[in-house]
């Protein structure tokens, strides 16, 4: 969505999921941003979705996220100047743990169902060429009952983009209705959105992409976990 128009063509963002195995499911935000200065091998839009196919490819196999990342940076040879944002989730209903790792992106927001709101992922600078090191990977539980926020930062803008998100979380009450919100279409979101002060972009050239996950509790008894191994 756009700042100017919410109806208006994502002109950055990429987002994907697949479903591995039967029991994980992976989530894939990607922002892809060029330099005027660099003419790239390949259109950006094409180098976009390759680099979705990369992300969606090794959650799909089972790619450790670190992997995936690196197999990221290595797509943007093809394009140097770029830099890439990019948060990937993977939820695993056997093991009741969720996997994380963002980089140049907000962290990513889980709503409890007290309430409570906890962020995941640290701020570490978009991927590029010459990255390295790629952004470390958080574990943490997967609570029955909660709700995942995914965001891209052309959502939240600002020296603390945890505090924006994690804002938008309570905003949202996640902690309530976010099992119902994530199951409606995207359109019931939009005039709740449109009100928030964090969605204003920085210009009508900005896009953002909100991705919401809800842990159903119904599915906790079809997963196989134990009640013992699943936390409060």
């Amino acid at each position: 969505m756009t700042a100017a128009q919410l109806e208006g063509r994502k002109r950055s963002d990429a987002f994907d999921l697949t479903l591995a195995r039967g029991r994980e499911l992976g989530i894939v935000l990607l922002d892809l941003r060029g330099s005027p200065l660099e003419k790239p091998k390949v259109e950006l839009a094409e180098l976009r979705r390759a680099l979705v196919e990369v992300a969606v490819r090794g959650l799909r196999e089972g790619t450790p996220l670190h992997a995936i990342l690196l197999d990221l940076v290595r797509k943007l040879f093809e394009s140097p100047l770029s830099q890439l944002g990019v948060t990937l989730l993977r939820c695993s209903a056997v093991d009741a743990r969720v996997e994380v790792t963002t980089a140049g992106m907000p962290p990513v927001a889980c709503a409890h169902p007290n309430g409570r709101v906890t962020l995941h992922g640290v701020g570490v600078p978009p991927l590029t060429a010459l990255t390295h090191t790629p952004a470390p990977i958080e574990l943490a539980p997967l609570v029955w009952g909660s709700t995942w926020l995914a965001a891209s930062d052309g959502f939240a803008r600002g020296p603390d983009l945890g505090s924006l998100v994690e804002q938008l979380a309570n905003q949202l009450d996640l902690g309530s209705v976010g099992m119902h919100l994530s199951q409606e279409p995207p359109d019931t979101l939009k005039d709740l959105v449109a009100k928030l002060p964090a969605a204003a972009a920085r210009n009508d050239r900005e896009d953002a992409t909100l991705v919401l996950l809800a842990a159903d509790p119904s599915a906790r008894l079809q997963s196989g976990i134990e009640p013992t191994r699943s936390l409060p």
